[in-house]
Order: C-alpha cells, then structure tokens, then sequence
C-alpha cells in the first residue's frame, strides 16, 4: 500500500477547497466589524442630521417668538397707554381746585345744622352745581366720554337711556352732578364708587352696558383741597362710563403688517371660560364670543394661566398658532399675539424638509457605495478563488489519472484506507486480488474485503503509523516504517 497519491490528491483539494471557501464565506470576525462600524457610522449620521433639522427647527420658533413679542409688547404698551390717559382724565377732574372746592362746601353743608347759614349763600347751590355739570360735560365730550352719536342726538320730549357720561358723588355715594348720558350710579357703578371713596382708584371691568356695547368705567376719589390723600377720605368720587370702541381697539393693530394670519386681541377668565373682549378676524364682535377654560390647548386659557408664555397652540377656530402673551395693567386682561403656524413655518419647514432629504440621500449614497465596494471586491475574490478552483480540480483530475495509470500498470495492489480501515483508494491488481471491482472496495471495511483475520494484520499496521504519527507528527517518518514492514 501507498499513501503518497492520496496525500498529493488530498494537498490539492484542500488547497482550492480553502480558496473557494475564503472567498464564499458570507461573514467572519472582520467584515462583521466592519458592517458594525458602517452601520453606527450610518445611524450616527442620520441622528446628526435630525438633531441639526430639529435645532434649525426650534431656532425658526425662537425667531417668531422674538418677532411677535416685539409686536405684543408695543401693543401692550399701547393698551396701558389708553388705561394711564383715562386715569390721568380722572385725576385732572379729582384734583381740580374748583371742584374740589365746590366738593368741600357740598360736605360742609351736609355737616351744617339746618338753622346756620347756607353756605352757598343764596343760590342755595345751584350755580356751584351748575358748574360742575358743566365742567364734567366738557371733559366728557373732550376726553370720549360721551355716548355713541345715534343715542346723543335724540328728540328732547324723549328720555334718554343713559349709557356714558361722568359723575359727581358725595362722600354719602349720593349723586352730586353728571354729564348728559350718565346712567344712573346704581349697581356696580356704585360699587366702583364707594371703593374709590375708601381712596383706591377703580377700573369697572368691561361689561356690554345699556346700549349693547362694550363698556368701561372708572372712579377716582375726590379729596379736599387741603388733604394730599395719604390716609385720608374721601370727600366724594368722580365716575366715568366710556364706550369701548375702536379708540382702543384700534391700538390692537400693528402699523405696517405684512402677514395674513397674525392678529393681536384681548381675553380674561372667568370660573370656567375665556372671554374675548377685543373683535376677532372672523368678525366676531367684542364679548361675543366664550369659551371653556378647560378645552384642549386653547391659546386663550394658555395666556390667561401663563401671562407672558410663548407656545403653540390652537386659537379660537381651533387652528394651531404660535402665540404670545403680555398681562395689561389695571385690569385682569391679557393680550394675545398669535399667528398661524402653517403660515409661519411653512417657509422653514420645506427648507428643512429638503435639508433633511439632502442628508438621508447623502448618507444613503455614501453607505450603498461602501456596500457596493466592498461587494464588488468580494465578487472579485470569489472569481478569482472559483478560478482558481476550476484550475486546482484541473490538475487534480490530470494528477488522478496519471496516477490511476502508474498504479493500475503495477503488479502490486496498492490501497489506501483512514484510520478506521475504510478503503478510500485501491488500484485494479487489488481489486483482481479482491475479486472485486474497484468501485465496490471503496468504502468498505477492509474486514469485509479481505476477511477478518488477513484484515487484523494491515490493521494492526495502521494502528501504529497513526500512533506515530500523533506522537511525532513525521509524515515521512511514517511512510518509512510503513515500507519497512
């Protein structure tokens, strides 16, 4: 026997076998660090650009926050503005020497038994009375006081319903004198009027008065002429009613506006609504329109819980907006500037829309030609190994039959067997031996060729080049006890 063929056979298939099997394996330790390296590098991208999209983003929202409470802020100032001139209009009339002088001798003569002398001599009052009516007309119809010109002008044998005017009260809250058009001072004008007597400056809060428009008010103490306020009462108090109309609402609009859907109005609230106090762009008038304080990202209840934010919310026709708030003086108000979110962002939002997709198409590009080339370079591994096989199978063929041929044309029968004395080569003198053909020897026992006892000898000779060879790992070694014996 021989194991030289089988071990120059068995050199070459293992040679194009490892080849081949370099180049079709799908993954080993490095391509997979490889893919896991792309693959962050991929995902570290794409969040890169995310976060870039998403701070672009929140940088366009500060930007339009920064431009509506530009715009909330003046018209605040404004609102105030209106608020102080009213105020300033009481005070001039509350500190008027005269009125304060005709104020004084009212309170004196109210202090005044009835058998001492009038003090307003013998007019008995009707010319200091006279006079301050005429003064409180004055300024009412100077400073707005007044009501709207459809209920001013009205045929005299027709008592007129008092909407607006100025008035007089003692320190008692009995009225003293008013201008034309003045309601009665009953309700929360009295009210008004008796706290301003305890010396603080009242706001009546908006209301729809008599006339069906909204309305406000305002008191102011009157002190004599020697009291400088601190701590002192009041002698009487001057009211006023004023129609709210585009006088103010009208300082709600921002000169110059290029935009469609900003839009600047008043809100306050109650138990359980917001109420809008200023006209809305849907043609709403004032205090026509509440609702619930509770609904769903309402700008409104936003505004009235967080006088001063900035959010995005929804307004009164439920579209979403970015809005603004600012608190206003004197009066439990707050002013909302807002403006559609749509048409605010939309510019940005494409732009980075686009960005966005720039990036994802880059980063996608980038990774499917590192994937292409390096599958290109596999391909090419692959080729060159199956090449390379075909060759290697080639050769070993040719090298089969030449050695078929040596072998076949020696006297001798030449096996080879593996460890378990299974035939896995055996020329035709062996098989003639044998009585069989070579294609039946191959992979039998050599106990079923040759019988068990001959069998026994070639296995005990096995035995030992195995042996020997484990324990000295000399193939040549080997071969040379195996033709010894």
């Amino acid at each position: 026997m021989s194991n030289d063929a089988s071990a120059t056979k068995d050199d070459n298939t293992q040679e194009a076998n490892e080849q081949l099997e370099d180049a079709k394996r799908p993954i080993n330790k490095f391509v997979t660090i490889g893919v896991l390296i792309m693959l962050s590098a991929m995902a570290g991208a794409v969040y890169f650009a995310f976060s870039f999209v998403e701070d672009e983003r929140a940088r366009a929202k500060q930007e339009w926050q920064i431009r509506l409470s530009i715009v909330a802020d003046s018209r605040a100032r404004d609102i105030n503005n209106w608020f102080e001139a009213n105020f300033l209009t009481m005070r001039e009339l509350a500190e008027n020497a005269s009125l304060q002088l005709y104020m004084s001798e009212i309170a004196s003569a109210q202090d005044t038994p009835p058998d001492e002398a009038d003090p307003f001599g013998s007019s008995g009052g009707e010319a200091e009375i006279t006079y301050l009516r005429n003064i409180l007309t004055a300024t009412a119809q100077r400073k707005g006081f007044t009501p709207p010109v459809i209920d001013a002008v009205v045929s005299a044998n027709i008592e007129r319903v008092g909407v607006a005017g100025l008035g007089l009260i003692d320190a008692k809250g009995v009225p003293v004198a008013s201008s034309a058009g003045m309601p009665p001072m009953i309700g929360r004008l009295k009210e008004a009027a008796m706290a301003a007597l305890n010396g603080t400056p009242t706001v009546i809060d908006m209301f729809i008065g008599t006339s069906g428009l909204p309305t406000i008010g305002f008191a102011q103490p009157v002190y004599g002429i020697q009291d400088d306020g601190d701590g002192a009462t009041g002698i009487g108090a001057v009211i006023g009613l004023k129609i709210v109309d585009e006088n103010l609402f009208s300082k709600l609009n921002q000169p110059g506006e290029i935009t469609e859907t900003s839009e600047t109005y008043l809100v306050r609230a109650t138990e359980t609504q917001v109420q809008y106090l200023s006209p809305l762009a849907d043609g709403t008038p004032p205090l026509k329109r509440s609702l619930a304080i509770d609904t769903p990202d309402l700008a409104a209840t936003y505004a009235v819980k967080t006088p001063g934010g900035f959010a995005i919310k929804r307004d009164y026709l439920s579209d979403e907006t970015l809005m603004v708030s600012r608190p206003i003086a004197f009066v439990p108000w707050v002013l909302i500037r807002k403006i559609n979110r749509v048409e605010a962002l939309s510019e940005s939002e494409t732009r980075l829309t686009t960005l966005l997709t720039v990036f994802i198409l880059i980063i996608s590009g980038v990774t499917l030609a590192v994937f292409a080339v390096w599958r290109h370079g596999s391909s090419l591994r692959a080729t060159q190994a199956a090449q390379n096989f075909k060759v290697s199978a080639e050769q070993f063929e040719n090298l089969s039959k030449f050695m078929d041929l040596i072998s076949n044309s020696q006297p001798a029968g030449i096996v080879a067997v593996n460890g378990n004395t299974v035939y896995t080569y055996a020329n035709e003198p062996a098989a003639r031996d044998a009585g069989i053909p070579v294609e039946d020897m191959i992979g039998k026992t050599m106990a079923g060729v040759l019988g068990p006892i001959k069998a026994q000898v070639y296995t005990d000779i096995n035995d030992k080049i195995l042996k020997r060879f484990l324990e000295t790992d000399d193939r040549d070694g080997c071969r040379q006890m195996h033709i010894n014996v």
